[in-house]
């Protein structure tokens, strides 16, 4: 069985974020929040759960059709657990959801702290607010026109987006301060000299722009 995957920060970059000394085992502070009430999407989903690493900012989310607390502590393992272990604090508003006796039981569980911030504390969940209002804010345009209900597979593409994007305080994009390493997006392989042709040149260019 392998360990988590720890989250690198490269040394170029490892004096930007303070007490730095080595990679990071795994996520220090996991930020979590709802980006809901969202129109009902072709697969269901209803609500999007981010979670975010408050040391690198990177984001990651679930579309999610039922919110209830023990689907949150499911999505949480899925999304964060299985990637980089159980983080020791788990910062969360006042949301029910997170409130209730199943949650902090499931944190309990991980040995992680469950801890709630007040409703906007920028020490606290200034940054998840701010990514929570990014996604939301372009989600919610795209969902205006009801002919559009793959709001979820946008939201994931705008996630790779978001992670991808260099962070202000950071220098530095998310993707690479977790990985060491920068993304290759497909946007670059659309100005390539790739010529219509047929069979499998046709499929992948045609792939390739649905993608894009």
């Amino acid at each position: 069985m392998y360990g988590p995957a720890p989250i690198v920060v490269p040394a170029r970059v490892a004096h930007n974020i303070k007490g730095t000394r080595r990679a990071i085992e795994t996520i220090p502070n996991c930020l979590h929040g709802f980006v809901i009430p969202l129109p009902k999407s072709r697969r269901g989903s209803t609500a999007l759960l981010l979670f975010q690493c408050a040391c690198t900012g990177f984001v990651m989310g679930k579309a999610m059709a039922d919110t209830t607390a023990l689907r949150v502590g499911q999505a949480f393992e899925e999304c964060v657990n299985r990637r980089f272990g159980a983080p020791p604090l788990i910062r969360h508003d006042r949301d029910p959801r997170f409130m209730s006796e199943v949650f902090p039981a499931f944190a309990g569980v991980m040995r992680s702290r469950s801890r709630a911030t007040l409703s906007y504390r920028p020490q606290a969940n200034g940054q998840q607010e701010r990514s929570v209002k990014n996604v939301m804010q372009s989600v919610r345009v795209y969902t205006e026109d009801p002919l559009q209900q793959d709001w979820d597979e946008i939201a994931e593409k705008l996630i790779f987006a978001i992670n991808n994007s260099t962070d202000a305080t950071r220098k530095e994009t998310p993707f690479y301060l977790v990985h060491g390493w920068d993304a290759h997006s497909t946007l670059g392989a659309m100005t390539s000299p790739f010529k219509q042709g047929n069979g499998r040149q046709s499929d992948a260019l045609k792939w390739r722009r649905e993608v894009n």
